[in-house]
């Protein structure tokens, strides 16, 4: 499965790449392979390459709820950027690339008079990256706005639509099709006020400071939530004042997040993940899923 120079080169592959460095908790394996996709013609070019080869892929947005392992990951991380991050509006729909920051995609919104996505502006994901996971916050989802999304094929190299009625979207469960990716997605518009519009995104970010780690390396939330209980909660009520400390400690604001110091070991986190699971299980007697992706080999 190794690639040719000459193959790394035209296509603008990263050999032996630190994640760590785009990792939004600074820590993380290496791939073996690393490609920022600018274009569709690039895509298809790269993946007529992966597919001859039988390369293991992994597509990422900004980083923010995946880990690669400390013994890292043997195929290729793939980035996608250039017109993957464009918006556009025509005919009162919004277009927005999969690689389009939640809080950019916000943002546009409010500067064009269009509410429903000032909850976006505090989740520190991309739009392909929160379709992927139904992202949401404060009783919101991305799944409730979209019109249609644009697939790309890894195995025909061609591109085409999905509807939300096609799509099964749960809790933290969004488009999540084997062998397509998600290039971008149409939503719908509705106007409103701009002062409203700015008043409710202030309002949800206040809260978010209020609740949530600032400027320390945090991932969001670890786990979900179960059915019947918040997983905060449950976490608070299971462990001890240790885990509050040290370079890997739950957040004295809000027990379902984490903050590390920076490049401390991938695995020492999954290590600190786990007690936290097994702490919860043994004081309730549930099982805590991980929001957090834990990739490698």
């Amino acid at each position: 499965m190794n690639l040719e120079n000459n193959q790394l080169e035209e296509l603008n592959i990263k050999l032996d790449y630190d994640t760590s460095k785009i990792s939004w908790l600074k820590s993380g394996g290496k791939s073996k392979y690393f490609c920022n996709i600018k274009s569709l013609n690039h895509l298809t070019d790269l993946f007529k390459v992966i597919n001859d080869h039988k390369i293991p892929y992994l597509v990422v947005g900004n980083f923010s709820n995946i880990l690669i392992q400390s013994s890292g990951f043997n195929g290729l991380i793939l980035k996608l950027s250039g017109e993957f991050s464009n918006i556009e509006v025509s005919n009162n729909i919004i277009t927005a690339g999969s690689s389009v920051l939640d809080s950019k995609f916000s943002m546009f919104c409010y500067q064009n008079s269009f509410t429903g996505y000032e909850y976006l502006f505090t989740i520190p994901g991309t739009i392909g990256g929160n379709i992927f996971m139904n992202a949401g916050c404060y009783g919101f989802e991305i799944s409730k706005h979209i019109k249609k999304i644009k697939i790309f094929d890894i195995l025909t190299l061609k591109t085409s639509h999905v509807f939300p009625s096609e799509i099964n979207f749960k809790y933290r469960k969004g488009y999540q099709e084997k062998n397509k990716l998600i290039l971008s997605a149409d939503f719908y518009t509705e106007l409103g006020d701009p002062i409203l519009i700015k008043s409710k995104m202030n309002d949800f970010d206040n809260k978010r400071k209020k609740s949530q780690p600032q400027k320390v390396n945090c991932c969001g939330s670890i786990f979900k939530n179960p059915s019947s209980s918040s997983a905060w909660q449950l976490i608070k009520s299971s462990v001890d004042d240790s885990f509050y400390m040290g370079e890997i400690r739950l957040s004295k604001k809000h027990s379902n997040f984490f903050e590390n110091d920076p490049y401390v070991d991938a695995d020492k986190l999954i290590n600190f993940l786990k007690k936290v699971e097994d702490s919860v299980l043994k004081k309730h007697s549930i099982k805590l899923e991980k929001e957090l992706r834990i990739i490698g080999d």
